[in-house]
């Protein structure tokens, strides 16, 4: 995290700051898992110099939304990448076909490649979700097939960045991740936001607003709206800084956060797992 001073503008740093940021509202729907409807947030790109407005990451194919209609199944199936989903509202379960895992808000499902996988929803809710994939790279082998953990059984890690940032991982190394990658959500208690920072080449850095509030955010010398479901990549260029701001007077706010560090993490806290439960033994 270089230290700036004083911090460049966008003008003098020579960067399209909008080409970093994306909402699903930008892109068409896709059909995932037979029924699951996605729109893509970011994707796939050179964060150098971006094709086309959030196409601008290099380890990750997506990050999107996947939502999936109420008392709606999907086949079992197996996919080549590894998926992490979210889940934000509704209620389900995901199963591999002999074992099954309850899914409510703030379940965290970590799926590894050609694993046999489906998804349910049992209410009359839609089982509204975030969706990342990517293709594992550098050598890295899943040690779990399936993993799942409710951020409400996760203890938050000490605050950062001006005690803005609370985080509480929900991936990490020790679940089968590269050695270098992160998963968390992060609180942001209210009228408080992070101190600017940059991140160089090689950083990997993704902040998407969840709901139901939206936020601001600050990208190199431009403030932005940061309405729900909005995702930004910090451009890795170590000039152009970046701040989630939460200017509500009574409410924490919360962002699914998600990066690939330039160094392994050292820190991989130990965090209880929400066990599978035989298939044929739920009612």
């Amino acid at each position: 995290m270089p230290s700036l001073s004083p911090i460049p503008s966008n003008r003098e740093v020579g960067i399209e700051i909008d080409n970093y940021i994306g909402h699903p509202s930008q892109s068409p729907e896709i059909t995932s898992h037979e029924y699951i409807i996605t729109q893509r947030i970011l994707s796939g790109g050179d964060p150098n110099t971006p094709s086309k407005p959030g196409a601008v990451l290099m380890c990750y194919t997506e990050v999107a939304t996947a939502n999936l209609e109420e008392n709606t199944q999907t086949p079992l199936i197996k996919l080549g990448k590894q998926q992490l989903f979210y889940v934000e509202q509704g209620r389900g379960k995901i199963d591999d076909g002999n074992h099954f895992w309850d899914l409510k808000p703030g379940t965290g499902v970590l799926i590894a490649p050609e694993t046999a996988h489906r998804f349910t929803s049992t209410t009359e809710e839609p089982l509204q979700m975030i969706l990342t994939s990517w293709y594992q790279k550098d050598g890295v082998q899943p040690i779990y097939p399936i993993r799942v953990r409710n951020i409400d059984q996760i203890p938050s890690e000490k605050a950062a960045h001006w005690d803005a940032y609370i985080g509480k991982e929900l991936f990490g190394p020790g679940d089968g991740l590269h050695p270098n990658e992160q998963f968390s959500i992060v609180h942001v208690p209210p009228m408080m936001m992070g101190d600017p920072h940059a991140h160089d080449v090689g950083f990997e850095e993704v902040w998407l607003k969840l709901g139901p509030d939206d936020a601001y955010m600050l990208l190199g010398s431009s403030l932005r709206e940061m309405p729900m479901h909005t995702a930004y990549l910090c451009p890795p260029n170590g000039k152009s800084v970046h701040s989630n701001l939460n200017l509500l007077s009574d409410k924490t706010q919360q962002w699914f956060y998600f990066a690939r560090f330039p160094y392994p993490l050292t820190n991989n806290p130990d965090r209880p797992i929400q066990e599978s439960k035989p298939l044929n033994h739920h009612s």
